[in-house]
């Protein structure tokens, strides 16, 4: 299909990179004429098609009068190959925004809030804001999707309710520590917006933040769980798996119908009673495939009526990265059934080289970058009221790049009652400390904790 060429008013444009894919619907390219690079977007040859373009034109003209940066138009068109079409000047060196770099933090924060801000003040918002319509080049943000962008009112700045939702859809796009930078900086919305910003205010916007990032972590848990562009899903009476759609094409093995294959090929980790691990090479990289085994019949009636362990680790490991802890990247289960009850499971993961914390600190005492990120674990697993359930220092991965990983995720908890919660929790960090024989080791983890 690439490269290919689209003509409009005696210019070709030649398309050799597509950004995205609705099909019958949108399809938006990356395109390059003799004097222009842009981005075209290409709507379907019908009524709604019509609406999008048109959309697309208000949004762009009620962001820029707002004065927020969007790219300039370069054209657009009623039928370009057959379709109704926009083209936006490319915007140069652009890239997302990351709050990665502690430096520009507060620069890149402030900017973000400020954008809103306008938006707002000049009775506008961007419906769908998340960080893929927000790019940053040349320590700018420009506003992209324009089609999303929706005027509230007449005259006057958006409503209360819909701004504060807005703000707060944005900021549920990040993680939960760098949700924690966001709240140290939002009183500059609310400055410009005029508006009081006091202890009410803000508990009131933490609550609406709450409500908004629960709901995108249940969306995004259930996508763990059905066939969408995040996952390749199936059932049957005698299996059920779930597999990281890119990880599932790329894939060179029936997974589903070859894993024992797999594992006796595989290099054996680990040997128990209840679990075998193996890593072993899928698609030119090397994996790790726990099996939960059944230890008996008895076993297999006490297990065969829950989700697998295998499943849970899968949802626990996708909640991870939802909330921004790191763990080998999840790359499918499998559940193999008995007349539909539930046998013998599989959970597949990257393989990550590490070391586990424990043999690391026998020789050598952690440094400051480690001990801060051991407290962000227990900082976003508190702030989360999520309990991992056995959380020794063996369960903890030092990897080549010095960044701690979590593993065993299959008694990770999220609870509802902070009670239970902080029980579990408190369990965790005694569970944690515990581990370590050597006074001085014990003391400093006791502190950095407690």
């Amino acid at each position: 299909m690439l490269p290919f060429v689209l003509n409009h008013s005696e210019v070709s444009y030649q398309c050799d990179q597509i950004l995205r894919l609705l099909p019958a619907k949108r399809l938006v390219v990356a395109a390059r004429s003799k004097q222009q690079y842009c981005v075209i977007k290409l709507f379907a040859p019908n009524q709604k098609g019509q609406r999008e373009l048109e959309r697309e034109q208000q949004g762009h003209a009620l962001a820029r009068a707002a004065g927020v940066n969007v790219a300039d138009i370069a054209f657009s068109s009623e039928d370009l190959a057959g379709c109704f079409a926009i083209a936006y000047d490319f915007i140069e060196n652009s890239e997302e925004i990351s709050l990665n770099n502690v430096d520009k933090n507060q620069d890149h924060v402030v900017k973000m809030l400020e954008l809103m801000a306008k938006l707002h003040n000049f009775g506008v918002y961007q419906e769908d804001i998340h960080l893929d319509n927000i790019l940053l080049a040349d320590n700018e943000l420009y506003l992209i999707d324009l089609a999303s962008v929706m005027k509230d009112k007449p005259s006057g700045g958006v409503s209360v309710d819909i701004s504060l939702d807005n703000v707060a859809l944005m900021v549920a796009q990040f993680s939960l520590s760098e949700q924690t930078i966001f709240m140290q900086y939002i009183e500059h919305y609310y400055q410009a917006r005029s508006w009081l910003f006091d202890s009410h205010a803000r508990n009131e916007f933490n609550t609406r933040l709450d409500q908004i990032w629960q709901k995108r972590k249940k969306q995004y848990l259930s996508k763990g769980f059905r066939s969408c562009t995040m996952t390749n899903y199936r059932r049957s009476l005698s299996q059920e798996s779930a597999f990281q759609a890119k990880f599932f094409r790329q894939s060179d093995v029936d997974l589903a119908q070859d894993i024992e294959d797999l594992i006796s090929q595989g290099e054996v980790i680990k040997a128990g009673n209840s679990a075998t691990v193996v890593k072993v090479m899928i698609a030119g990289k090397m994996r790790v495939i726990k099996r939960y085994n059944m230890k008996g019949f008895s076993h297999f009636l006490r297990r065969c009526w829950r989700p697998s362990r295998a499943a849970i680790s899968w949802q626990n490991a996708n909640l991870l990265n939802f909330i921004g802890l790191p763990t080998p990247t999840p790359l499918g289960f499998i559940e193999n059934r008995v007349f539909g009850l539930r046998h013998t499971a599989y959970f597949i993961c990257d393989y990550e080289p590490a070391q586990e914390l424990l043999s690391v600190y026998q020789q050598r005492q952690p440094t400051a970058d480690e001990l801060s990120q051991i407290k962000t674990i227990f900082d976003v697993l508190e702030q989360a009221q999520i309990s991992h359930g056995d959380l020794k220092a063996s369960n903890l991965l030092l990897d080549s790049e010095g960044k701690i990983l979590i593993i065993d995720l299959d008694a990770i908890q999220e609870h509802r009652c902070s009670g239970n919660f902080q029980q579990a929790f408190n369990k965790d960090k005694a569970r944690f400390i515990a581990n370590w024989h050597d006074a001085e080791l014990r003391s400093l983890f006791t502190k950095l904790l407690n």
